[in-house]
């Protein structure tokens, strides 16, 4: 896995999430839907699962059902919805296991990859909820920017170890900049957002180091969008504490 893609793939998604949550939630969800689009392409290869095209159906299908219900529910809190949306991929992955069954010894294996995939992808919908949280989407941007600023950082040198604690450095401090920006976050708010996500951020690179490098370009853009895509639910958590 080529760690400047991964890098890349990272920030690039994080540009996407703070542009469109600058402006407004109906962008914030087709961003975050085109996001998922493409990482559920590598996703089951990243995972190792038998079925990847059904895969990649159902983890496509299992994003765009938590991006639709928390988009479209009507009272506080918003994430709830996405409790339906976990549910329905769970009975996916283990329907699609039934009716397009993988190779004996291999049905755990692709269940878990498949249910896995599908859990980001629905997590992302936490995007929405944040910015459907009053006075938190600014902490969206912030969230995102810090991200993206991370991503950067953690290919800046050919040692682990330093990028790591510029990683999180920067993405703190940008966290803390842009909370100071923006009145309604704060800079100990915002820097306490930047900390989390750069923290995602580095959990998730760590992680892939540990795993046989795969050999497919969806797979390493698939393994760089998942932070930002998990750190959804990081930021919609920062909303509640910090904005309300």
């Amino acid at each position: 896995m080529n760690p400047l893609t991964r890098a890349t793939a990272t920030t690039g998604a994080a540009a996407v999430v703070a542009v469109t949550g600058y402006f407004g939630t109906r962008y914030v969800a087709i961003g975050v839907s085109a996001l998922i689009a493409i990482a559920a392409f590598g996703w089951p290869r990243l995972l190792r699962v038998y079925r990847r095209r059904v895969s990649t159906i159902i983890i496509g299908a299992s994003g765009a059902i938590s991006v639709i219900a928390i988009g479209l529910g009507r009272d506080q809190p918003y994430l709830r919805y996405g409790v339906a949306a976990a549910g329905a991929a769970v009975l996916l992955a283990l329907a699609a296991e039934v009716f397009f069954p993988s190779p004996p010894g291999r049905a755990v294996t692709s269940v878990t990859g498949m249910m896995a995939g599908a859990m980001v992808a629905v997590s992302a919908g936490a995007w929405v909820a944040a910015m459907r949280t009053p006075g938190a989407s600014d902490l969206v941007v912030a969230g995102a920017a810090s991200l993206a600023i991370t991503g950067i950082a953690s290919v800046l040198t050919s040692k682990p170890g330093v990028n790591a604690a510029l990683a999180l450095t920067l993405g703190t401090t940008a966290g803390g900049g842009m909370g100071a920006v923006f009145q309604s976050v704060g800079w100990a708010g915002g820097a306490l957002v930047g900390f989390v996500a750069a923290s995602a951020v580095l959990i998730v690179t760590e992680l892939t180091y540990r795993e046989p490098a795969p050999r497919h370009f969806f797979a390493s853009v698939a393994s760089g969008i998942t932070p930002v895509l998990a750190a959804g639910v990081l930021v919609y958590l920062g909303g509640r504490l910090l904005v309300g």
